[in-house]
């Protein structure tokens, strides 16, 4: 049985039908948390690599390995000028087979059993080729047109989420939800104007996708403290706050700040995920502290860790040493007992 679709219903995620979700069978209408990984790779190797991903391929193996774990989510980020083959991405690696290797690994995923997050992880303005992640805003030449056809590839299907940007850091709270200001200057790219939240939700939706959109905090996706204000009005009541925790000297980054701004969007009426969170010390003492916190809400939060790849930690949070999905020591091996004791 594949994954179910997921829907909102006031502060929880739900299940719109029964379904595997990572091993567990769930009936319809039922409230989940959704606890996984992020897969790195697909948003810079169609620039930097000539290929659609990096390590681990984008297979059934490797889905395969993160069911192991006993996970239920996986996060895809996505490169938009590869996504729209636009900007001189290359053409073997962008357009139209972009999106059937991304749609392709979707299917795979949900068919045993794991939700898929997509994200617009690597974008830029104007007529260039992003070469980071640096993002601050989405921009209004490309974001639309992405949002729409991303839109439009999985609408049919609710077992695939979208979050909206990966993580923003223009400091302009209206900016963020109605556009019209212009972003910091990102290297050779220069700056763009930015479109807001509301509009790009908009073309979502006019696709006709009622699909679970994450709309993430500014600084980097870890400041949530104006978000009840400005998050964009939805006409299908299905976002949800998304977060990222790295203990890097962000503003929010302890307990009473998460109780504080994530819970009072919980108390709002609205769900939060922590859909990118780790530690640069390879350990896991960190990490525990957030999972202990959102595992212990009356509502609890899910969270998925970066990354899914065999980079070595002294490079980033990595989980994993092989593509077989053996955990790094000991911040891999700490998470993936959570996910196991779960």
């Amino acid at each position: 049985m594949p994954a179910p679709g997921i829907t909102v219903l006031g502060n929880q995620l739900v299940t719109t039908d029964a379904g595997n979700l990572g091993g567990v069978h769930v009936s319809a209408h039922e409230p989940v948390v959704l606890r996984g990984v992020n897969f790195s790779g697909a948003e810079y190797a169609c620039l930097q690599e000539h290929a659609f991903w990096d390590n681990p391929k984008g297979n059934q193996a490797t889905i395969d390995a993160v069911l192991r774990w006993r996970a239920n989510v996986v996060r895809v980020p996505l490169d938009e000028e590869c996504w729209l083959g636009i900007n001189g991405a290359p053409k073997a690696y962008s357009g139209a087979r972009y999106q059937r290797a991304m749609a392709d690994f979707a299917t795979l995923a949900n068919a045993s059993g794991l939700i898929v997050e997509v994200d617009l992880h690597w974008g830029a303005g104007g007529t260039g080729l992003p070469n980071s992640d640096r993002y601050p805003g989405l921009d209004k030449d490309h974001a639309p047109a992405f949002w729409q056809s991303v839109a439009t590839t999985f609408k049919s299907n609710r077992s695939v989420i979208f979050n909206m940007i990966n993580e923003p850091y223009i400091t302009s709270w209206p900016c963020y939800r109605n556009g019209g200001c212009t972003t910091p200057r990102v290297g050779k790219l220069g700056s763009w104007q930015v479109v807001g939240t509301q509009s790009v939700l908009d073309a979502i939706r006019a696709s006709g996708a009622q699909n679970v959109v994450i709309v993430a905090g500014l600084n980097f996706s870890n400041d949530l403290s104006h978000w009840l204000k400005y998050a964009p009005k939805d006409s299908a009541r299905a976002i949800v706050a998304g977060v990222h925790v790295y203990f890097d000297d962000l503003t929010c980054e302890n307990p009473t700040c998460w109780t504080k701004e994530f819970g009072a969007i919980q108390d709002a009426g609205y769900p939060v995920v922590v859909d990118e969170f780790g530690e640069f010390d390879c350990g896991h003492e960190k990490i525990d502290r957030l999972m202990d916190w959102a595992d212990a809400r009356s509502v609890q939060i899910g969270y998925w860790a970066w990354s899914w790849n065999p980079f070595s930690c002294s490079k980033g949070p990595s989980l994993i040493t092989d593509d077989a999905g053996d955990p790094t020591q000991t911040y891999g091996s700490g998470f993936k007992k959570r996910l196991e004791n779960e």
